[in-house]
Order: structure tokens, then sequence, then C-alpha cells
């Protein structure tokens, strides 16, 4: 059982468009849908209130780690995720959405006075390394089982391990974490190390096989589509980015004044 919901009104910088018509009436259906506790009107909020908005359909997010969320995806609990990547072995109870969205490759980050020890692969053989639980990187470094991985739910407590000195380094999504480092006022303390990982990866959309999503799997294929050939996904990252120092400046102040 979910004890928290967070929903909210996405106001983009651009014009969304008409929706999507979709196989049938949906009557105001509503997309089960979570993202990281961290960032509840992060980046993957507003590509979740995108389709939501152009499937004509309310959209409901929780505030869930990704291994839980992922969990809650494969169980049903949830009806549509955002930021997956296809494994080698594809769960049965998920239906990735082809094109993928987007493709990034990951960064590593290291406290300043050591990003320059580590130029090339091998380099990282002796470092504590922290990672996100059941998120994969690149083949390398994923298939490695000698490397020393400490897996966390969030950025935050990469960023919080790296500072205090508990871990060496870790490995996160480039403009987020930047982003996340500048409202920290952290930038002159974490960098990205001097060997960085050139394998891109693909991050899709995907649904739950059990959920009534299934049914407007079509719809949701063609909504990507468009979203890819026009624009819209490149203009909502742009939009978010641009913001985004502001927005978790002003939160850490809120936080720290409840605290």
């Amino acid at each position: 059982m979910f004890l928290f919901s967070f929903s909210a009104a996405v106001i983009f910088a651009f014009n969304l468009g008409e929706p999507i018509a979709v196989d049938s009436p949906n009557e105001q259906l509503t997309i089960r849908s979570a993202v990281s506790p961290d960032f509840l009107d992060g980046l993957h909020s507003k590509y979740l209130h995108y389709i939501a908005k152009k499937m004509d359909m309310k959209l409901d997010i929780k505030p869930l780690s990704f291994a839980r969320r992922l969990r809650a995806l494969k169980h049903g609990d949830l009806d549509l995720l955002v930021g997956l990547q296809i494994p080698q072995q594809r769960s049965t109870r998920l239906v990735y959405i082809e094109p993928p969205y987007q493709e990034l490759a990951s960064t590593i980050f290291m406290r300043i006075q050591e990003a320059e020890q580590v130029n090339e692969y091998q380099d990282l053989k002796d470092l504590r390394i922290a990672i996100t639980e059941k998120v994969t990187y690149f083949d390398q470094f994923d298939n490695d089982r000698k490397l020393s991985k400490v897996a966390v739910d969030s950025l935050q407590q990469k960023i919080h391990l790296l500072t205090m000195q508990r871990v060496d380094a870790f490995i996160h999504n480039k403009d987020s974490t930047q982003a996340t480092l500048k409202a920290m006022e952290l930038t002159n303390q974490v960098v990205t190390a001097s060997y960085q990982p050139e394998q891109v990866r693909k991050y899709h959309f995907a649904i739950s096989r059990t959920s009534f999503l299934g049914s407007h799997q079509k719809a949701i294929v063609s909504v990507v589509e468009q979203g890819i050939n026009n624009g819209d996904f490149q203009r909502i990252r742009e939009h978010h980015y641009a913001g985004l120092v502001k927005r978790q400046q002003e939160e850490l102040r809120s936080n720290l004044t409840v605290e």
C-alpha cells in the first residue's frame, strides 16, 4: 500500500498541442506512476505530465525510489514509468515503449582533489563507487564484479557519501548532478573525473503488462514518436534544466528552515 501521493499540474514554456485520440473513450482515466522522492517536480515528472496531457488522462505520481517503483510496475501497482533501460533479460511483466525518448552516457563524479587520478577504467579498481540500486550504466562497469559498488536510492545520498568520504566516486546523469551540485554550492568540491565512459544508454517509457494502458499502447507509441520528432522532449529538458538550480536552492532553503 502506498502512503503518499503527489499530483501536480506542470506548466511548460511551450504549447503541448492537442491530445492524441486514444483507442477508446477513457473518461479521464488516471495513470498511476512514480518518480524519485528527491525530484517530485523533476524532469521525469514533466515527461509523465506530457504523456498524460497528450493521452487526455489524469496522472497520479507517488514518491518512490527507483528499485521500489520498478518493483511496483512489475506487480501492476503502477501503470507507467519513465527512465527505464531495456535489460538483456526482459521482464515478461513490462512492455517497453519504442522508440527510446532519450540517449545518454553516464558520468563519474569525484572529489576535486582526486578527480584527475582516474584517467582510465582500470583506475576505478581500488575505489568505492556509489550507484543507484537496480540501475545499469555501461556494460564493462555493470559486469565487473571486482569493483566495490555501494547501492543507494538517490542522488543526494551519493553526494552525501562522497563529501563525507565514505565513497570515492559516484556515477549518475551529468545534467541533473551538475544542477544539484550548483544548488548545493558544491561545484568547487565535486567534479567529473578525467575518465568517462563512452557507451550511450537508451531510455524508455514502460507500462505494466497488467495495466489498462496496454490497450492504449499504440497511442502511447505515437505520442512518444511525435515528442521526439517535433522536439517536445528536447524543449522539456531545456526548460527544466534552465530553472532547476533556482528551484533546488529554494527547496534547500525551505528544508533548512523546517529542520
